[in-house]
């Protein structure tokens, strides 16, 4: 078995972007949500993983990067790849293993956009963005006093902050990964309103956090308190301490 990296037909890294590396990451996550692995817990070699899956070392560490990327595993040099976080088990009830390295990825690239939209929404609204921030605020509010959230409310918090840029690009982006954001939502918060008020009430007042900050015109706090929801949401989303209100 090769120990490099295989190209594929069309040039691509076949290591960094493979159905192959999709399937043994959605292993892997499989293996850590059954139960098999506690936190703290060796995970098996990358040979061992290779023989397990018949696939090449490349398509293994590509896997256990992602994991790693995602703050479920790491790895500590000369030691192996150990169990940092595991997910709710309830996570299969909302996404399949194999598409949660997307969410990941949509959360890592949202904390760092957002966090600069809220930072110029705090300077740059003006009463009308002001007001839209308020009114999605207080749907997500009232939402909440009923223990849910939806997606959609969600959203058009975020949407409603992003215009408040004045930045057509920043509007743009929002729009563009609509579709993966509202994927993530709908995980993020199916799992949060099945679990407990507690954590419906933390996330409720993450979003006041935010409002409160761009109201007051604080750029920086604005920007804190938004890379903080998301960092927060990203690990509820990867650790099951999560749903015992820790």
């Amino acid at each position: 078995m090769q120990d490099e990296t295989t190209a594929t037909p069309d040039g691509s890294d076949e290591g960094t972007n493979s159905p192959l590396a999709d399937h043994v990451y959605g292993e892997i996550l499989s293996q850590i949500l059954s139960g098999s692995f506690e936190v703290g817990m060796k995970l098996p070699s990358e040979n061992d993983y290779c023989r397990m899956f018949s696939v090449s070392r490349p398509i293994v560490r590509v896997a256990l990067a992602r994991l790693g990327a995602g703050g479920i595993v790491e790895r500590k040099r000369g030691s192996g790849t150990f169990i940092k976080r595991r997910p709710s088990k309830r996570l299969v009830d909302f996404a399949q293993p194999g598409d949660f390295d997307v969410l990941l990825q949509c959360i890592e690239y949202r904390i760092e956009i957002e966090g600069t939209a809220a930072a110029f929404a705090a300077q740059r609204r003006n009463d009308q963005d002001l007001a839209n921030i308020d009114a999605a605020h207080d749907r997500l509010r009232t939402e909440a006093m009923s223990d849910f959230i939806t997606p959609e409310s969600d959203l058009a918090f975020h949407q409603a902050i992003c215009a408040a840029t004045g930045n057509i690009f920043f509007i743009d982006t929002m729009r563009m990964i609509q579709e993966q954001t509202v994927r993530l939502l709908r995980v993020s918060l199916g799992m949060t309103t099945s679990s407990n008020s507690e954590r419906i009430r933390r996330v409720n007042d993450e979003h006041t956090e935010i409002y409160e900050a761009i109201s007051a015109g604080d750029p920086v706090l604005a920007s804190a308190a938004m890379r903080m929801h998301l960092s927060r949401s990203r690990r509820r989303l990867t650790d099951s301490t999560q749903d015992r209100g820790n």
